[in-house]
């Protein structure tokens, strides 16, 4: 094995890595063409196109998407945009700034001779390892627009390297000079040189025991020398941004040696390393030509990450017809500037009504009442990997809505209102799955608006529905304002959408659990009208008309008296005839078999038959008893 080499421990001090466009141009607050020198009307112009005319504008979020770039509506920086001219030559290409600002004042299709200046920085030599700063000029744009940077490093490495064999055996020792030497500017533009040469060979008898490189086992290489040179091109319009202005870049190099002794077997070596290099900027450009009248196309070259095409307008006054589609503004300069030049983007967003589904068919009609106040749960995992949780509460229109969501894959989650039951869920918009109260697996493409997404309601039997719409709506659906369903207390006159319920023992044929007569018994049948409770035989209900306080009655006497079964109730007679069986007398009820009811309501007959039996005979007893003391002889 090989003892290890001279190589020291590996340093680097760079510059952080290149930023985004909108971190350089938000910095810088530049375009390509050069740095602002006034602003008007947020509108900066560069030093060498100060009496240039203008075309700008803006890329932005259009959060209520409207075509009109309204106060405080996000920015979006980075965007790539482009200025051709009549004849299809592109004129000029630049990013919006951090304010999501793009400017063209020169044409940089002119016909013009390409120019440059060079600055060089030295790095001296020195003993390895070693991290030397050093500064450069911007380029100064009131020479012309820069369309280049040319970045030429060169290096030299010097070692000298003494090696000795320590194998039992004769080996072979290599001795190599080499190292790498790395120069960082601005933005995390660099260029590295790696200079490598072999210093020589040495065939190594056995170890002669002295570690002295010298004799049969060692050797000094000496002192040995290697070079090498790297260019770089820089031509990125984005890249460009942080060489322009005034002052001073700056550039760090820093070098490592990597210079070593091999052999087949075990080596000792002594190694010193020495470096130095410079640094050539080379910044290319043209002469500033100002851009002339006429006619242009402003053209934003790629759609920005997570948004879709919104519209676009020309002074930001009326959107252009047809803009959501072509990403392109075609304006006219003739003796002045054409400014708010706008983009205007849209993110996605999802949508959807929670909803009193009166006939439970899984549709939003026309008229079903909304219901507010519905917590609506959303989650996602977006195109940058984020997880995203929200919640929302439907309006009084029973409408939620989540917008300003990145592309990705996302579900809804219902809390269900009261006194409402789980009634049908409908899907909507861009589609996925459905479970109860959920939609999932909805895959969000970028920028688009999901709607529809509908959760519907039903009622239990019998209940009353609360009001269904409270106050103003906190949203309003895509598509215009809606007028709110007026408040009402259903069952009042005037009030819609109230449903008359079937009499007792009956239901709606085709409802859940219904048979198609119509015909049911309550506690089997579903959706049956329950039949009222009658009060036991003998007994009626207090407060009723003719019933006493204690609600214990005679059959005939009061009017709603339960009769006794098998028994005539006078009160049902006609007056002047005498009762028939046939329509007097009430019936025995048959044992229904339903429950405790049934039996203790037949309890309670006999006990009161029972009762008027024995007091109608201790009456008999009384009368008998008087009758006999009557009828004795007097003593």
């Amino acid at each position: 094995m090989a003892y290890p080499s001279a190589r020291s421990r590996i340093r680097r001090f760079h510059a952080p890595g290149l930023p985004t466009v909108a971190r350089i141009a938000a910095a810088f607050g530049v375009v390509l063409a050069g740095v602002p020198v006034a602003v008007a009307g947020g509108m900066p112009r560069t030093a060498e196109a100060a009496n240039c005319p203008i075309i700008s504008g803006y890329v932005y979020y259009d959060v209520n998407n409207n075509g009109i770039k309204d106060g405080g509506e996000p920015p979006i920086p980075g965007s790539s945009i482009e200025l051709r001219k009549s004849n299809g030559q592109v004129a000029g290409f630049t990013y919006t700034d951090g304010s999501g600002f793009y400017s063209f004042t020169t044409d940089a299709s002119a016909n013009t001779p390409q120019l440059s200046v060079t600055h060089t920085a030295t790095f001296p030599t020195a003993v390895t390892d070693w991290t030397v700063s050093k500064s450069i000029p911007r380029f100064d744009t009131t020479l012309g627009t820069l369309k280049a940077v040319e970045l030429r490093g060169s290096a030299t490495i010097t070692s000298s390297i003494k090696a000795e064999s320590l194998d039992s055996a004769s080996s072979t020792i290599t001795a190599n000079v080499s190292g790498i030497i790395t120069v960082t500017g601005p933005g995390g533009q660099s260029v590295a040189v790696a200079p490598n040469a072999q210093a020589g060979t040495f065939d190594a008898a056995a170890f002669d025991g002295n570690k002295d490189f010298a004799g049969p086992s060692g050797k000094d290489f000496g002192s040995s020398t290697a070079s090498d040179t790297n260019t770089v091109i820089i031509n990125d319009p984005a890249a460009l941004i942080p060489f322009l202005g005034t002052g001073n870049l700056t550039f760090t190099g820093d070098v490592v040696a990597t210079s070593k002794a091999t052999g087949s077997g075990n080596v000792a070596s002594q190694i010193n390393t020495t470096a130095g290099g410079d640094l050539t900027v080379t910044y290319r450009y043209i002469q500033s030509t100002c851009l002339t009248d006429g006619n242009y196309t402003i053209v934003q070259t790629q759609q920005p990450a997570g948004y879709t095409d919104g519209r676009e307008t020309r002074g930001n006054v009326t959107p252009i017809s047809g803009s959501e589609r072509s990403d392109s503004i075609s304006v006219t300069i003739a003796n002045g500037d054409s400014t708010q030049n706008n983009f205007g983007e849209l993110r996605a967003g999802i949508s959807g009504y929670v909803y009193w589904d009166q006939d439970n068919d899984g549709n939003k009609d026309t008229g079903e009442p909304p219901i507010p106040g519905t917590t609506i749960l959303l989650a996602c995992v977006d195109s940058s990997g984020a997880n995203v949780n929200r919640s929302t509460v439907t309006n009084g229109l029973g409408y939620y809505e989540f917008t300003d969501l990145l592309a990705g894959l996302c579900e809804l989650n219902e809390n269900q209102p009261a006194p409402y039951l789980d009634g049908k869920d409908t899907i909507g918009t861009p589609g996925g799955s459905t479970g109860n109260d959920r939609f999932f697996n909805i895959q969000l493409p970028a920028g688009f608006f999901g709607v529809n997404n509908n959760f519907g309601e039903i009622l239990p039997t019998n209940s009353t529905p609360p009001v269904t719409f409270t106050g103003t709506p906190s949203s309003t659906p895509p598509g215009g304002t809606q007028t709110p369903q007026p408040t009402c207390v259903p069952g009042t006159s005037g009030c819609p959408n109230t449903p008359t319920p079937p009499p007792p023992g009956t239901c709606v044929p085709g409802t859940n659990g219904c048979p198609p007569s119509g015909q049911c018994t309550p506690g089997v049948n579903q959706n049956c009208t329950p039949v009222p409770t009658q009060p036991p035989a003998g007994q009626c209900t207090p407060g009723t008309p003719g019933c006493p306080p204690s609600g214990q009655c005679t059959p005939g006497s009061s009017p709603n008296c339960t009769p006794i079964a098998g028994q005539t109730n006078p009160a049902n007679a006609t007056p002047g005839k005498s009762p028939s069986p046939a329509g007097n007398k009430v019936p025995s009820a048959p044992d229904s078999g339903t429950g405790f009811l049934d039996h203790a309501t037949s309890f309670n007959t006999i006990m009161i038959g029972l009762a008027v039996f024995a007091a109608s005979g201790w009456l008999a007893f009384l009368a008998l008893g008087k009758r006999k003391q009557g009828d004795e002889p007097a003593e």
